[in-house]
């Protein structure tokens, strides 16, 4: 076997086993998976620098041999849930490995007296007075919960002033301070601990949850984690996927090497499928999305997302199987619940579909998809009260999620109040600046508060975007150009309005209402263009080019024949040619 591949199952195999006695229950099933995916032949790969070992001075490693039997008995505890019982018995333990348990520990306890503590998502006040005890004792155990973690982090910067922190324990440094709201500390400590040691999937992930690319560029964070080795492409394909929907070309970069070093990962294979997703190729997400499913029957990891394109698709056949295959593996999963919740929504029952992501928050009170899918369903419902509520504890549990933003968009946009609408869209646009819908929706708010020039300027960036509102940014360009008065460049988007219907239908007079790809249906689509041939014939004759005026108003005519266009249209279009050909015979 080459010796790169011996390199990286050793190095896999130890991060399953440092992570798995630190309780990072996680980042042990990251790394197996991984180490399962390996190819069993030659790699062919030659791995960048890493840190081959999770390496410790000898007097740490002495203390942990030292102390093993009580990390033992405390990792048991750990394992059975009895988080203060783990730390309690790990008070007088020194090493490592045991202080990262026992801080861990407390940590995680404090974490479920927050979550017990929290206010029930879907329970309604019985009366002020109850709510106002609820909330009192809700905030008190917050308090006692904040001294208990800044308790952790002052012993974890005592280590780290006296040089004897080390990866795992950073790691852990970096978990306190994002709980504390210390996002760019939580940074660097997460950054110097995947420095430290590279394969630890869990720092990897809360780093990315600490990075905002809207305030710090890419490049700039992919050169600080330049000298992570192999992990370093995981984490960046990861992180341009979450956060700029794949539309980056630096992640086909970072995909190609892990594919080339776990050609059976079903994680690379599901970053491929999360991709397509948020590209909104959905046939194509499906496809890889049934591998998945395919591939590891009993995995209820990503079936949210699967559960989302089915129900875009409107395929409420596969959604409902979909739904009966996770309820069977496990109904008390956040997944399962957003994905019966998605069902429900599918066939109109809103109320149900609430029902369940309530559900799913009741199990995560973090679980972000829950919050969105539930403004979502409140839109459906009529209730934006309700729906800004739900999309502000989206927000609140992550200020990077675009579709909550674009959510609060949507709720005030329906409110009449444009310019708290405004906001909220450029919130989405700078997090998604390749989606084309995010910069529609901010032209659309412009132009119903007035404001003419940043909406030519939001529709001209929707071009720089997907295709999938191509139609509908040159349209509002072509008329917003005509009332403001300047003939050439509406000419020109009118111009590429008909080039696109043409691509996209073969000829005008072909063109289908129902695939046109134009912002509205029907007869209101085929009258677009038919204004569009109108504007042009006219704007050409004016130029002294009357054949070509003909030309278009021709295609109007023909058009007539295969339904969808007004009659208004058409007799204005014959009216033009009579007067055309008038002039041009004298």
């Amino acid at each position: 076997m080459d010796t790169s591949a011996v390199v990286l199952r050793d190095q896999l195999r130890q991060a399953v086993e440092e992570c798995s006695a630190r309780g990072l229950v996680f980042a042990a099933k990251w790394a197996a998976e991984q180490l399962c995916s390996l190819s069993p032949t030659t790699l062919g790969f030659k791995l960048p620098a890493s840190h081959a070992s999770f390496a410790q001075e000898s007097a740490q490693a002495a203390l942990d041999a030292e102390e093993k039997d009580s990390v033992s008995l405390a990792k048991c505890l750990f394992d059975l849930r009895e988080f203060d019982r783990a730390a309690y018995k790990l008070q007088k333990c020194n090493g490592p490995r045991a202080v990262f348990l026992r801080l861990y520990s407390q940590y995680l306890s404090r974490e479920r007296r927050v979550g017990e503590a929290a206010p029930n998502s879907n329970k309604s006040a019985a009366s002020d007075t109850a709510l106002s005890a609820e909330e009192s004792d809700r905030r008190r155990t917050a308090g006692e919960a904040d001294r208990e973690l800044l308790a952790i982090r002052d012993e974890l910067e005592t280590l780290d002033s006296d040089s004897s922190i080390d990866a795992f324990q950073l790691y852990l440094l970096g978990l306190v301070h994002k709980a504390l709201g210390q996002r760019l500390r939580a940074q660097e400590a997460l950054l110097r601990s995947v420095c430290a040691y590279e394969f630890n999937w869990s720092a990897w992930q809360l780093l990315e949850t600490c990075v905002d690319t809207v305030q710090q560029p890419v490049e700039q964070l992919s050169a600080k984690v330049s000298g992570a080795g192999w992990m370093q492409h995981a984490f960046m394909a990861q992180l341009l996927v979450e956060q700029f929907g794949g539309g980056n070309n630096e992640f086909g970069v970072h995909h190609r090497v892990l594919e080339q070093l776990f050609p059976n990962s079903q994680f690379v294979l599901g970053l491929r499928a999360v991709r397509h997703y948020s590209m909104r190729e959905f046939e194509e997400a499906r496809q890889l999305f049934v591998q998945l499913q395919h591939a590891d029957p009993y995995a209820l990891e990503l079936s949210d997302i699967h559960s989302n394109i089915l129900y875009v698709m409107e395929d409420r056949a596969r959604l409902g199987e979909l739904a009966h295959r996770c309820a069977a593996l496990d109904r008390f999963r956040p997944e399962t619940c957003c994905v019966i919740g998605n069902y429900y929504s599918l066939r109109r029952e809103h109320e149900k579909a609430v029902g369940y992501f309530q559900r799913a928050l009741q199990l995560d009170n973090k679980y972000l998809a829950a919050w969105t899918l539930m403004g979502h369903e409140f839109i459906e419902m009529k209730n934006t009260a309700a729906a800004v509520d739900a999309y502000r504890h989206a927000v609140d549990t992550d200020a990077r999620d675009y579709r909550a933003w674009y959510g609060l968009g949507q709720t005030y946009e329906m409110l009449n109040m444009p310019h708290y609408a405004c906001n909220y869209y450029m919130r989405a646009a700078a997090l998604r600046p390749y989606d084309s819908r995010m910069w529609c929706a901010l032209g659309s708010c412009y132009e119903a508060s007035s404001q003419r020039t940043p909406a030519i300027e939001s529709y001209r960036r929707a071009l720089l975007g997907t295709a999938e509102n191509e139609a509908v940014a040159i349209t509002r360009l072509a008329h917003l150009y005509d009332d403001a008065g300047d003939r050439p460049k509406a000419a020109y988007y009118f111009q590429l309005l008909v080039e696109h219907a043409v691509k996209n239908a073969g000829a005008l007079q072909d063109t289908a209402p129902s695939n046109s790809g134009l912002p509205l249906q029907g007869q209101g689509q085929m009258d677009e263009l038919a204004t569009a041939c109108l504007f042009l014939a006219s704007y050409e004759h004016d130029r002294g080019n009357p054949s070509v005026a003909l030309r278009y108003l021709a295609q109007v005519v023909d058009g007539a024949n295969s339904g969808g266009i007004s009659q208004q249209r058409v007799d204005e279009a014959k009216a033009m040619m009579r007067a055309v050909s008038q002039n041009e015979s004298i």
